[in-house]
């Protein structure tokens, strides 16, 4: 086995990489050398924080998307009344779900988008009105 660090995305692992023999490389199970990962070795530098989501402009009504991804589900519809914080759209990333949440209580007057749209950071969701 080998042990191996590697960093991704400036993320420190410490990974063990096992291999195989040409017996084993014959099952469709073995196909691919085995890889363990384990826990992420300590760094010197602390991580830069991410950016944090685009806020809505004040009064605006727009909600925009924090992030790139898939519109996975919409939970509510034009003319639906919403309270600050309720679901009103679900985008999913990298296989990860995220819930897109009233900014404020109104009344969902536009939805600019439908489930299976790819969207762009900062593109314009829905409007309350």
């Amino acid at each position: 086995m080998d042990h191996l660090r590697i960093t991704v995305e400036g993320k420190v692992y410490d990974v063990i990489v096992e291999k195989i023999n040409s017996a084993e490389s014959a099952s469709p199970a073995a196909q691919a050398p085995a890889v363990r990962t384990a826990a992420p070795a300590a760094r010197a530098a602390a991580p830069t924080p991410a950016p944090a989501p685009k806020p809505v402009a004040a009064g605006s009504g727009d909600a925009a998307s924090p992030l790139a991804g898939l519109v996975q589900a919409i939970d509510a519809q034009v003319g639906s009344a919403v309270t600050e914080g309720d679901l009103v759209i679900t985008l999913e990333a990298m296989k990860m779900y995220t819930p897109i949440n009233a900014p404020m209580s109104g009344t969902i007057t536009a939805i600019h988008v439908k489930v299976g749209d790819a969207v762009e950071e900062g593109q314009i969701l829905y409007t309350i009105g």
